[in-house]
């Protein structure tokens, strides 16, 4: 049996699962229709599908909320100025 990893390299997986299934589904759509991809709503799309696989694999609730509101508040804060 493997061995789990450690919890940051969990959450790091859960992130990561979620943005390669979204854009795997959505990347194939826009470029076939020849649109730009809608980040705003591919961001919330990544966390909303974050949120659903923390939500399955049973981590704690305060983990949950920070995959549903990680890739939103990353699109949102990027354009700051440094």
């Amino acid at each position: 049996m493997l061995p789990l990893p450690a919890p940051l390299t969990r959450q790091l997986a859960v992130q990561g699962a979620a943005v390669i299934l979204v854009l795997s589904l959505a990347w194939p759509w826009f470029a076939w229709q020849g649109t730009p991809l809608p980040w705003p709503q591919t961001a919330l799309a990544i966390g909303s599908v974050a949120f659903v696989f923390a939500t399955l694999s049973g981590q704690p609730w305060p983990w949950r909320i920070a995959h549903g509101a990680l890739l939103p508040l990353a699109w949102y804060l990027y354009p700051l100025p440094a």
